[in-house]
Formats: C-alpha cells, sequence, structure tokens
C-alpha cells in the first residue's frame, strides 16, 4: 500500500509539465472561464469566473461562481501550491460544500508573459479551463492557445466548449 501512494503522489507530480517562475501574487485576482471541458458542475454554466486570494499561510483561496438556470452557484476551493519553485503545481480541495478526502491537482501549464490568460491543465487531457482577465477573448489568441494545447499536451479542439459571457 506505501508503494502505491508513492506511485500517486509521483505521478500527480511528474505527469504534466507547468509553467515556471508562476508570481502567486501576480496571478491573484480575478479570471474569467473562456472555454472548458465542462464537468458536472460547470456543464452550461454562463458568466464563470474564479477569484485568487492569497493567504499569509501560502494557501490560495479560491471562489468560483457560474450561472445556469437564472441562479448562481458559488463554490469555495482551498490550493496548497505543491511546486514552491515554480508555484504552478498546487493541490486543491473543495471546502464549500465540503467534500472530505478529496483532493484534486491543479497544474497552470500555459501563461502568457502579461498574467492576461493561461490554461490550467489535467492528466490524461480530461480537463481544462482557458481564462482570461477580460471576459472575452480575441480569435488569434485563442486559436494560439488551441494550437499549443494541441500540439503540446495532446488536447483535441472539440472537447472544449466556450463560455458565454454576458456581463
Amino acid at each position: 500500500m506505501k508503494f502505491f501512494s508513492i506511485y500517486i503522489i509521483f505521478s500527480f507530480i511528474m505527469t504534466m509539465e507547468t509553467v515556471r517562475n508562476l508570481d502567486l501574487e501576480r496571478f491573484m485576482g480575478k479570471w474569467y472561464v473562456i472555454s472548458n471541458i465542462p464537468n458536472f458542475i460547470e456543464k452550461n454554466r454562463s458568466n464563470s469566473y474564479d477569484t485568487y486570494s492569497l493567504n499569509q499561510d501560502g494557501t490560495i483561496d479560491i471562489s468560483y461562481y457560474g450561472d445556469k438556470n437564472g441562479k448562481t452557484l458559488h463554490l469555495k476551493q482551498k490550493a496548497e501550491v505543491k511546486d514552491t519553485i515554480n508555484n504552478s503545481l498546487w493541490q486543491l480541495r473543495i471546502t464549500k460544500p465540503y467534500i472530505p478526502f478529496l483532493r484534486l491537482p491543479y497544474k497552470v501549464i500555459l501563461l502568457d508573459d502579461k498574467y492576461d490568460h493561461m490554461v490550467v491543465g489535467y492528466d490524461g487531457s480530461t480537463m481544462g479551463w482557458i481564462m482570461c482577465r477580460d471576459n472575452h477573448m480575441d480569435d488569434i489568441v485563442y486559436d494560439s492557445i488551441m494550437k499549443q494545447l494541441e500540439d503540446k499536451f495532446n488536447y483535441k479542439r472539440s472537447q472544449f466548449f466556450k463560455v458565454e459571457h454576458d456581463k
């Protein structure tokens, strides 16, 4: 059992390359979800975004908001930085609603120099989020990101669905 646990931790850290030298303070703030591979929480939601806040202990509070059927979902999460050299590999847990024992990887795999847009990837290319500081992303930038995701991370454009933003 101990070997299995070590393998899980090793594969969590080593399977998808993350960005180098992420500046946590600069990364904090509001990020709009431009496109994602929808999961059961985010499917058919609009106006989706996350806000990130760095805590004094180095953890990160994340609040997700998304609209569906006239109601806004607010999901609270907490992340712990696992790669303190590059700061781009986190372990996330959902705190509201609280889901015990659930820990998820959070990997920043693309980030532009201005911290205007980024991509969070998931091992096996099964989940992903393209995010931006604005609720709209230029088509040329979006296409460039999709090309990088296809070429470098084995994603397919057809996996991603754009999120509608009307506010």
